[in-house]
């Protein structure tokens, strides 16, 4: 039985499932749970209570063309490299297996097995300096003990859009009704630093970048405003909001309150001698190990990111910079505490991970 069915099939026995443990659930609230339309729930739920099966019935008509071992061999072929689209799929299937599929079936049988089509996530090219300097990083934290990453607190910076500045999703129809989405030129973001640890989550600080939020320290070499955080404004963030905010997440904790490290990234502004001499007289820990350069997959702060940017854009629809900013301060507060600690608890897992593919890319 293909993969999409069987995904398929679940979904209606948790639809029903869940009716049944709770039946002042409105079909609409059991949808959202289950990430379903509330038409789909009515119609199994009412399949179930009246003691039909939840599985397809046999149809009549012609038999699928391609059998389980033909559609095995389509699946294959998909993942080659040199396979982009289903009319390669279908061509390579004629060149090498002779079997002879339209591409209409080739998308069908692909779409059954969970296959979508979609284009790579564009990464930073890694060297090998890039490649051994990640595997050394790694290497020396799997060299400490498991529970040192709970007195380390991850820091970062994120520009949120208010509006999605992405391409827009693909959907099947005629070239004549392809339709349009407005996009603004020029998106108002709010930039905001943030640091995150095994006992909580720090404040948020807004810096320059934010929507009509200007810098005001000057660059000594041009004589004019920073265009971005400078050493100057990123001292702020460190005196400010960093250093009192993870003195109190670790003096909460009653734990490593005299020994907590921050780790930063290798951006200019975090490195200057000022900031590093600050950090070292102010962190009990002082700095963590040297960050590896283009190196944001082993980092659990870009999980967290890309967390809070899907709540945005799903849950809250901001209308100005000042909302944006309220709605990342409710993102913030409704972090739970399970996500922190499976997070920091897992990070020996994705260090292992980059030792074992040599410093390549990790997906987690």
């Amino acid at each position: 039985m293909a993969k999409g069915i069987v995904a398929l099939q679940k979904l209606r026995e948790q639809a029903a499932t869940l009716k049944k443990y709770h039946p002042d659930w409105s079909f609409n609230k059991i949808g959202k749970k289950i990430g379903c339309r509330h038409s789909f729930v009515s119609r199994w739920v009412r399949r179930d209570q009246a003691c039909e099966p939840l599985h397809d019935q046999s149809r009549s008509g012609r038999p699928p063309k391609a059998d389980a071992a033909a559609q095995e061999h389509i699946v294959m072929a998909a993942q080659l490299p040199e396979c982009r689209t289903a009319a390669d799929v279908a061509a390579k299937l004629q060149q090498d297996q002779h079997l002879s599929f339209s591409v209409t079936t080739v998308k069908r049988v692909l779409r059954q097995h969970g296959l979508q089509h979609l284009s790579p996530v564009a990464r930073p090219m890694l060297t090998d300096s890039h490649k051994l300097a990640r595997v050394k990083f790694a290497k020396a934290v799997l060299r400490r003990d498991k529970t040192s990453k709970r007195r380390w607190l991850n820091t970062d910076s994120k520009i949120f859009h208010l509006h999605k500045m992405g391409r827009p999703l693909r959907r099947w129809c005629s070239p004549g009704a392809r339709g349009t989405v407005p996009r603004p030129k020029h998106s108002i973001a709010a930039h905001v630093y943030m640091g995150i640890c095994y006992w909580g989550v720090t404040k948020l600080m807004f810096v320059t970048g934010t929507h009509k939020q200007v810098s005001k320290f000057v660059n000594p070499k041009s004589k004019r405003l920073y265009a971005g955080v400078g050493s100057s404004e990123y001292s702020e963030v460190l005196s400010q909001m960093f250093v009192p905010e993870d003195n109190r997440l670790f003096q909460q904790a009653g734990q490593w309150a005299d020994k907590w490290q921050l780790q930063q990234d290798n951006a200019k502004p975090h490195k200057t001698a000022t900031n590093m001499a600050y950090i070292a007289e102010n962190v009990p820990g002082g700095h963590f190990l040297t960050w590896p350069a283009c190196s944001p997959d082993m980092s659990p702060i870009e999980n967290m990111w890309a967390w809070m940017e899907g709540k945005l854009h799903k849950e809250y629809q901001p209308k100005n910079v000042e909302e944006l900013k309220d709605s990342l301060e409710q993102i913030r507060q409704s972090i739970p505490a399970s996500m922190l600690h499976n997070m920091f608890d897992g990070f020996q897992a994705r260090m292992q991970r980059v030792v074992d593919l040599d410093g390549e890319y990790i997906n987690m």
